[in-house]
């Protein structure tokens, strides 16, 4: 075994001719020409490769960079948006609260003419109670023969025009005192005493500065005739319908030449 090795180191050992050095020298020479010009070519490949992902590289920076740019406007925009929504909300609130408030001061200005352009006229001749807007008759109520006059022994004339003063639904002929007694307000309250509320009144009473007393008709009409007053007793319905339509501070004309 140990023969057989080294005979084939000495095999090893013989040495090489110049030709066969040559041949060997100019094989590797040719081998490393190959790969430099493998090498060359594929780097040149490889060069062309990464200009090209070079100019990729910039084109998807470049769209990159865009897409932040529109990311950044579109945040920015969304922004303005919720800003200007809740701006506009805020505008709409103030906008339905302004109407409402406009439409509440509308409604009291319309009442408010309402109340200033209705007055009462009593028309005798036509046996007839008229409510009046300005110059139009709004409507018309039938007094049934109802006419003014003074009751219970009062002496005091009729008025030519009557102011209502206060409304009552139920008025007792007890009326309240009040006066200053030095410095200060006594109130009085009414005193009913044994009498029955409004037996002698009746319902839907209106009182006027000028002492006239406009009422439906009276429960007891021994009370109402011993109660010194000046009395215009109307039908049920045409005392409601007066109740229920005029104000305090509306006007009531008795005289036909009279002015509201």
């Amino acid at each position: 075994m140990s023969d057989l090795l080294e005979d084939r180191l000495s095999a090893l050992d013989r040495r090489v001719g110049v030709l066969g050095l040559l041949a060997a020298g100019g094989l590797v020479l040719a081998g490393l020409w190959l790969m430099g010009r493998w090498v060359s070519a594929h780097a040149a490949i490889a060069a062309d490769e990464r200009a090209a992902l070079s100019v990729a590289r910039e084109d998807l920076d470049l769209d990159l960079a865009e897409r932040q740019a529109l990311s950044d406007l579109v945040s920015r925009d969304f922004a303005r948006a919720k800003a200007s929504a809740a701006t506009l909300s805020h505008s709409r609130k103030a906008l339905f609260e302004g109407g409402l408030a406009l439409s509440e001061e509308k409604r009291l200005l319309e009442k408010q003419l309402e109340i200033m352009s209705l007055w009462i006229r009593l028309d005798e001749a036509a046996d007839k109670v008229h409510l009046m807007r300005g110059d139009q008759i709004a409507e018309s109520l039938g007094l049934a023969g109802a006419r003014p006059r003074a009751v219970g022994g009062e002496t005091r004339p009729l008025p030519r025009s009557a102011t209502i003063l206060t409304k009552e639904r139920f008025a007792s002929t007890e009326r309240p005192k009040s006066e200053q007694v030095g410095g200060q307000l006594q109130w009085e309250p009414p005193q009913v005493g044994t009498s029955v509320r409004a037996r002698a009144l009746g319902e839907f009473v209106l009182f006027t500065k000028e002492g006239l007393l406009i009422h439906g008709p009276p429960l007891n009409a021994a009370e109402h005739e011993a109660f010194p007053h000046l009395c215009l007793a109307l039908p049920l319905p045409v005392a409601r319908r007066l109740y229920i339509q005029s104000f305090v501070g509306t006007k009531i004309l008795l005289a036909a030449e009279a002015k509201p």
